[in-house]
């Protein structure tokens, strides 16, 4: 059965299509309608799993005309960019299924994955459990063990299967790949008249009665929502935490409350340029940076051992960019921070780092230096806190006896000086050959 046929024929059974995620901001529009393009190429993404490598092919031309007839930054050429690479991602799938036998494709039901509004939809067995849970679109039961759910392997959406057909939300990890960062702002409400007194995602009327109310205000982006989009969740705020180090909950929506959980582990957050203040007033972040520049330093060390990369020492830190960067933070790090546990971990990583460099690797060892100021046989690295580097020759002394000395680096002394006598050697050999070329010269005459 042709493509095509398939989606107008459900097109014309079902409503338009409601209005993009509440995620989005009010400037992009909260009331815009998805055009019936856009709704076509998403259902042809979405539930056309019986389609060959010809039709997927000729979905993936179709798309990038569609792309090229809309207006560049418009709301429908990002909608489009989307369904494009979710119909490339299939081709690409599509073609390794038919080349290995083993491919998970070919061994389980096609239609047990779905692809809508960036949500990887996959069906949950029925009998994995006999606990409960609410769907995201109707807030109805899903009981699992009758009936047939959907969750995302992304953001963890979950919707029966009859509402997968109304998915409004968005997925939070396509939008969170998109943004890259947080709402910096505390709560930046607009009111609900910019709504036109509209929920932010489902688009349905908010009624401002005395007596009851449904109405619930997110307090992450600031939007007002209904009772079924806002079920009163809680979650930390980032913007209160950067700016007044408030960890206290707040209810927030759904929508913000799936974006801040698949970002929790992301390192986004750029204190020293957000609020760099707060290191100064706040001990344990304090600690935590003084930890994290004295792991960078130890990372150039394991980094070029054999023994610590046999060793897989990086890998002890489940958190890669704590001893990569300095300023990247991510939500859980703070955290962590704020409860005591991130410096505890941080000195435990530092203690296993410096056995391995100080004491059990011969390698690392040899890369140590020697305090030139004290002759101090101990062995000095430049990433301890009693250490300085020279700016200019990048030698590593004692801190203390570098203050000391009063004529500064004596191993830039040194080069000074012999480059001095470098220098007037030159000197006194070229007025030495001057001095023959014109005794020779002399002589012709």
């Amino acid at each position: 059965m042709n493509v095509q046929e398939d989606i107008t024929r459900f097109l014309t059974s079902i409503s338009p299509a409601p209005t993009l995620s509440g995620a989005t901001s009010i400037s992009e529009g909260i009331d815009q309608v998805v055009p019936p393009n856009l709704i076509s190429e998403e259902l042809q993404s979405a539930l056309n799993k019986e389609a060959n490598e010809e039709d997927l092919v000729k979905a993936i031309e179709s798309c990038k005309d569609l792309i090229l007839e809309n207006p560049q930054y418009s709301l429908e050429r990002k909608v489009l960019v989307r369904h494009l690479i979710e119909l490339r991602l299939k081709l690409e799938e599509f073609r390794e299924a038919m080349t290995d036998p083993q491919h998970p494709q070919n061994k389980s039901n096609v239609v047990s994955n779905r692809s809508i509004k960036g949500h990887h939809l996959k069906l949950q067995s029925l009998l994995k459990s006999t606990n409960y849970r609410y769907c995201d679109h109707c807030t109805g039961t899903i009981w699992s063990v009758v009936q047939a759910w959907y969750m995302c392997e992304d953001c963890s959406y979950a919707c029966h299967y009859k509402c997968m057909g109304s998915i409004v939300r968005e997925c939070a990890h396509v939008i969170a790949c998109e943004k890259g960062q947080y709402e910096f702002n505390i709560c930046p409400e607009l009111g609900m008249s910019a709504q036109k007194y509209l929920c932010a995602e489902c688009n349905a009327h908010l009624v401002l009665n005395k007596e009851w109310s449904d109405i619930r205000r997110c307090d992450y982006n600031g939007l007002y929502y209904c009772s079924a989009c806002h079920w009163n969740s809680s979650a930390i705020i980032p913007a209160r935490v950067i700016h007044n180090w408030d960890f206290k909950a707040h209810p927030v929506c759904q929508a913000s409350l799936q974006l801040l959980k698949v970002t929790a582990e992301k390192p986004i957050i750029n204190l020293e340029k957000l609020n760099p203040k707060l290191f100064s007033r706040v001990q344990e972040l304090s600690l935590v940076k003084r930890l994290r520049r004295e792991l960078q330093g130890i990372r150039r060390y394991l980094l070029v051992c054999r023994n610590s990369i046999d060793q897989h020492l990086l890998w002890k830190c489940d958190r890669p960019h704590l001893i990569e960067t300095v300023d990247l933070y991510s939500l859980q790090d703070l955290m962590d921070a704020y409860s005591g546990d991130l410096p505890s971990k941080l000195h435990n990583l530092v203690d296993i780092y410096m056995k391995h460099i100080k004491c059990e690797c011969e390698i690392c060892k040899g890369r140590g230096h020697i305090c030139e100021v004290c002759k101090n046989e101990e062995i000095l690295f430049p990433f301890v806190l009693t250490a300085v580097i020279c700016e200019g020759c990048k030698g590593v002394f004692h801190k203390n006896c570098y203050e000391r000395r009063k004529d500064g680096c004596p191993r830039c002394a040194r080069f000074r000086k012999r480059q001095e006598l470098n220098e007037k050697e030159e000197t006194n050999n070229n007025g030495a050959q001057g001095k023959t070329n014109s005794e020779n010269s002399s002589k012709f005459k």
